[in-house]
């Protein structure tokens, strides 16, 4: 499928959408939410904040590339090369200049926006909704996006050493990296005891000693791969080769249970039933456990109250912990069952198995 083709069928989605709300437009800004509509696009200047530099306007009749002139070349020329769109621009200096033209293009009393940008209303849950599943361009960049950040995290921890400090290897990840196209998101990196205080261990001037925690959530294309894994230098104590295989186990249920047709607060509640079997009944309130993903970190996070269906085509990235463990990484839901996207033949795994489920390869604690 061409760019064009997958642009042109979301903006078709965008369209029906419209119609069964009654409303005229709908204005996407968010970072994420220009990735999708434009097929992978980055409108993206700073990543501090939700907002990009450019957005899209879509009407019943067109759909609009709009960004300021100091923007629109470079965004036409490198970023939404062939998705077809309207480029229209203003100057730069005129601060009313989207306002106008947004005026001039739509109804804004019949029209939506997913920031609530222009003083439009903010679109309802239902508009973001529209890209949970996903298409097959959308899969495809996604294997390559999962591949290449299991990737980057997987060169780092292997080149990690005792006495290298946290700072040092979380910049070596950032460069493994965006030399591969992708913005690291959530760069952490835990050692030693830290892992066990903290589960978000951002990265410190703490140097490593024998165990090693690096967790990135990486985007590309708009879509993101969360990935985890773990190294120990020396022989590992008995204590954290049992959290470690109770976690994997933990791991392996909630993605063998994240089939199509299974509400997401089904699966969480298997993941909660899974750390009960292993002894570890209340671990799981520590931190939360994942749930959807795709232009979003977390599309939807997963609760006993999430009412969310999976479908094939959608992704979940699961990410259980308990002190000192981790275990994590991204899946694609299908018609016969998860694929791990975030996987290396380079990395040792072995198949776990979980009572009354099918076994789920999850990645070892890498000795060194």
């Amino acid at each position: 499928m061409k760019r064009a083709e997958e642009v042109q069928a979301k903006l078709d989605t965008v369209r029906g959408w419209l119609d069964h709300s009654d409303l005229d437009a709908a204005l996407l800004t968010s970072q994420d939410g220009f990735a999708w509509v434009t097929g992978g696009g980055d409108n993206a200047v700073t990543l501090a904040g939700e907002a990009g530099a450019a957005s899209v306007l879509v009407t019943r009749e067109d759909a609009y590339l709009l960004a300021a002139n100091n923007e629109l070349r470079r965004l036409v020329e490198e970023e939404v090369t062939g998705a077809g769109l309207t480029p229209v621009d203003w100057p730069w200096h005129e601060a009313e200049g989207e306002s106008r033209i947004v005026e001039r293009l739509c109804d804004p009393a019949r029209s939506v926006s997913d920031l609530g940008r222009l003083g439009l209303p903010v679109a309802p849950p239902e508009l973001t909704g529209l890209r949970f599943t996903l298409s097959a361009p959308e899969v495809a960049r996604y294997r390559s996006l999962g591949a290449a950040a299991a990737e980057a995290v997987e060169v780092t921890v292997a080149a990690a050493l005792p006495g290298d400090r946290e700072v040092d290897i979380a910049a070596r990840l950032a460069h493994e990296c965006r030399r591969r196209g992708i913005y690291p998101l959530v760069n952490l990196v835990g050692t030693d005891d830290r892992i066990a205080a903290y589960r978000h261990p951002l990265p410190t001037i703490r140097r490593l000693e024998r165990t090693l925690l690096v967790s990135l959530t990486g985007r590309r294309h708009g879509l993101h791969a969360s990935v985890t894994r773990m190294a120990h230098f020396g022989a590992p104590a008995l204590d954290l080769l049992g959290r470690f295989a109770a976690v994997r186990r933990i791991d392996a249920r909630l993605i063998a249970e994240s089939c199509a047709g299974a509400p997401l607060g089904d699966v969480f509640g298997h993941g909660v039933d899974q750390y009960a079997r292993e002894g570890f009944a209340d671990e799981w309130q520590q931190h939360h456990q994942g749930g959807l993903t795709g232009y979003a970190g977390r599309e939807v996070f997963a609760t006993s109250s999430s009412h969310h269906v999976l479908r094939p085509g959608q992704a979940v990235a699961w990410n259980p912990t308990l002190a000192g463990v981790k275990s994590e990484d991204t899946v694609l839901v299908t018609e016969t069952g998860s694929v791990v996207l975030t996987a290396t033949a380079a990395w040792p795994r072995d198949a776990v198995e979980v009572a009354g489920a099918a076994a789920v390869p999850r990645p070892a604690l890498l000795a060194r």
